[in-house]
């Protein structure tokens, strides 16, 4: 891996970072850890949640929008309080939508001597390709988040239900009822199972990938993209008290639609 404390230390900094690893919050502690180091190194010592020129975006497993990033990006042009650096930490960004991406491109494009970013993700091949070329891509080593639903089952459903077979989701109603009190845990699962779906689909059927995951890998790039952006739309409407059974309904139908199609 590349040594980061070197290029501190030598003064050869990136200005733009990829950290990656399957652990969502350590890739947020490293990325901390790292802005701290680099203040540090600088002079400037101050607890980064006080620090006004360090600026994160973390909205958890939510979708990040668009004005989030416009802000972020108008900060850029503005200098730094302690008139050397700026740091900017964009938690889980495969969480951005394309506008996003692409406002960010221009940005990278045009960085300041003192703006450094760095995106956080558990799969850097959901970013923008032209994002990733920008970047110093840098693979962290840690595992996985426990899951808090049984991936491998949901996986499992939803690829026969993708081969035509609805039944399955109806004789496994229960499985998602389990999750009506919790609907965060369900919608979270089911956009894991896409993103490693996704994942499967760029890396070209790895060997030990899940069965289930292969079978739902013959999606359509484009029906992929449409299921996970009703799932994080549906993810919204959590919050304001939409129908649970419903919006499953609808996730359901929607993958079985595309494998008819």
């Amino acid at each position: 891996m590349i040594d980061l404390n070197r290029q501190i230390n030598q003064n050869t900094l990136s200005h733009a970072y990829i950290f990656e690893s399957a652990n969502e919050e350590y890739n947020l502690d490293y990325a901390l850890n790292f802005a701290k180091k680099i203040f540090e190194n600088k002079g400037v010592f101050v607890d980064n949640d006080l620090n006004p020129d360090l600026y994160i975006i973390d909205k958890g497993k939510d979708i990040i929008d668009i004005q989030s990033i416009r802000t972020l990006l108008k900060d850029t042009a503005l200098k730094p309080s302690n008139n050397i650096i700026k740091i900017y930490i964009i938690h889980n960004s495969h969480n951005m939508r394309t506008e996003g991406f692409n406002a960010m491109l221009k940005t990278l494009e045009e960085l300041k001597n003192y703006n450094i970013v760095i995106f956080t993700t558990k799969n850097k091949d959901l970013l923008l390709p032209t994002i990733k070329s920008r970047c110093q891509i840098i693979r962290l080593d840690a595992d996985e988040n426990e899951n808090k639903i049984d991936i491998s089952k949901l996986a499992e459903i939803l690829a026969e239900v993708y081969r035509g077979n609805i039944s399955q989701f109806y004789q496994n109603k229960a499985f998602f009822e389990i999750y009506k009190s919790e609907a965060d845990i369900m919608f979270d699962g089911l956009i894991d199972v896409f993103d490693i779906v996704l994942k499967e689909k760029y890396t070209y059927n790895q060997d030990n990938t899940d069965l289930n995951v292969k079978k739902l890998s013959a999606m359509h790039l484009d029906h992929i993209e449409e299921v996970i952006n009703l799932l994080y739309t549906i993810k919204i409407g959590l919050k304001n008290n939409i129908n649970y059974d419903l919006a499953i309904e609808e996730v359901i139908f929607s993958i079985y639609k595309g494998g008819m199609n």
